[in-house]
């Protein structure tokens, strides 16, 4: 099991707790006739007979060596514990335009937490499976209050001069942890073992840097995410406390066999006022709405057809494995530019697949099926068929469905010019408004559109 690192912190504010050692009681002046014994750096004082006036300079003198060593000595204690506290606001990045944004409202899930609690690490490395012990005190699972959440996207940020974390990038309390040496020499702190490098991205309450692996330089992704008070927790099998939901998310999405079109997580640790996650970071990648943008805001059928063939992929593994999504969308999509090849990130808005309705929706509106604004509650599966749909919409069109587009869907006349009957047929499928007509996301592969003739 992980060893626990315990400090006592002041609540309001102050250093760590030392014993034995009042800075509030004065200093004793030394009588200048009594014995002294200099320290190696003080110049000793000479007694006995002389001028008066050059006795009490040099009493002078020795008061404020004394003064300046006991503030030297009380700062250096007092940097061995700063206090913690997590002020993390939502930064709000409202989307505009047809699909130039993805997302029209800020998050519902607030950053509020300010309480402070013991400092207690764990450790999950998922290539080893080294289950270590989450923090004492795990916060309890709360569902998502909000009935329309959304999750702002990760963007890549055009002045990043990063040669490692700076203040208003990260945590507070992880920079007043990282100036002190005696908190670096923390062997289990997950920083210990990356080198980080520059902001990739900053989202709502999660900020991604670069990083590099300490014992062997591969390059990762290091995620950071502001905790709240209503972070969501999960117990997880074979694990002894309960996990953040996100990160359980991408572990379980992970198991099994491998599959390419899904970030792999490296490693994570739990920590008081955040949660860090290490995640595979592929070269030469972009997030596809970049991507998007850099070809003209449209793809081409073949290109479409080539992307959709490993979302779906992607989608339908998730849901094998317990996984629901539900934030599927161009911002959550990594395209190698060389190889064109598409990976799944971003699990913060997910949850557990059940086969029962959802009566909470956490995504970005645009996605959110029409089911959920009439009746309430909505199914994970069909959903994210809905969800996939709006994506294949937006990559040909520029554009999200609106009322008359699905009207039109209903009635199976939908079509976009440009486009073979077969997608245009593929989309409508994925667009019905009554959730039983949608095709079924196991069925999706094998729909014409990807029935390629050789």
């Amino acid at each position: 099991m992980g060893q626990r690192q315990f400090r006592k912190v002041n609540p309001e504010g102050g250093g760590e707790c030392v014993h034995g050692v009042n800075p509030c009681t004065p200093l004793t002046p030394t009588d200048h006739k009594a014995e002294h014994h200099p320290r190696p750096d003080e110049t000793p004082v000479v007694t006995g007979e002389g001028d008066g006036q050059e006795r009490g300079e040099d009493k002078t003198k020795k008061k404020r060596q004394k003064k300046r060593r006991f503030r030297k000595f009380v700062s250096s204690l007092f940097c061995l514990s700063r206090p913690e506290s997590t002020n993390a606001q939502g930064e709000q990045q409202v989307e505009q335009g047809e699909v130039e944004e993805d997302t029209d409202e800020p998050p519902s899930r607030s950053c509020t937490d300010g309480q402070t609690s013991l400092v207690q690490d764990v450790i999950y490395t998922a290539e080893d499976n080294d289950h270590q012990e989450p923090p004492f005190s795990s916060p309890e699972v709360s569902p998502a209050t909000a009935e329309d959440q959304q999750v702002e996207d990760l963007r890549p940020q055009d002045q990043d001069s990063l040669a490692g974390l700076s203040v208003g990038e990260i945590s507070p309390h992880l920079l007043r942890q990282l100036d002190c040496d005696e908190i670096m020499r923390i062997e289990d702190h997950i920083f210990w073992k990356y080198t980080i490098g520059k902001k990739m991205g900053k989202g709502g309450f999660a900020t991604v840097f670069k990083g590099i692996r300490c014992k062997d330089g591969l390059q990762v992704a290091v995620k950071v995410t502001a905790k709240t008070k209503n972070t969501p927790y999960i117990h997880l099998p074979d694990h002894p406390r309960p996990v953040p939901l996100e990160v359980a998310l991408t572990a379980k999405a992970n198991e099994g066999p491998s599959c390419h079109h899904i970030i792999k997580l490296l490693d994570w640790q739990d920590r008081p006022n955040e949660y860090v996650m290490v995640l595979e970071r592929p070269l030469s990648c972009m997030n596809m709405h970049r991507f998007w943008k850099h070809h003209g805001r449209l793809f081409s059928e073949v290109l479409a057809r080539h992307f959709m063939c490993q979302v779906i992929g992607a989608a339908a593994v998730c849901c094998s494995r317990g996984v629901f999504h539900r934030d599927i969308k161009m911002p959550n999509l990594l395209v190698n530019t060389k190889t064109l090849e598409v990976k799944l990130i971003d699990f913060g808005c997910g949850d557990l697949l059940k086969a029962s309705s959802y009566e909470t929706y956490s995504g970005t509106r645009r996605y959110c099926p029409p089911e959920y604004f009439e009746k309430g509650e909505y199914h994970g599966k069909e959903a994210t068929v809905w969800s996939l749909g709006v994506l294949l919409f937006a990559m040909i069109t520029s554009t999200f469905p609106d009322s008359s587009n699905i009207n039109l869907m209903d009635a199976g006349v939908w079509f976009q010019p440009g486009f073979s009957d077969d997608c245009c047929s593929f989309i409508r499928g994925c667009l019905k408004s009554e959730p039983e007509q949608r095709l079924h996301l196991d069925e999706m592969l094998s729909q014409n559109w990807f029935k390629i003739p050789v």
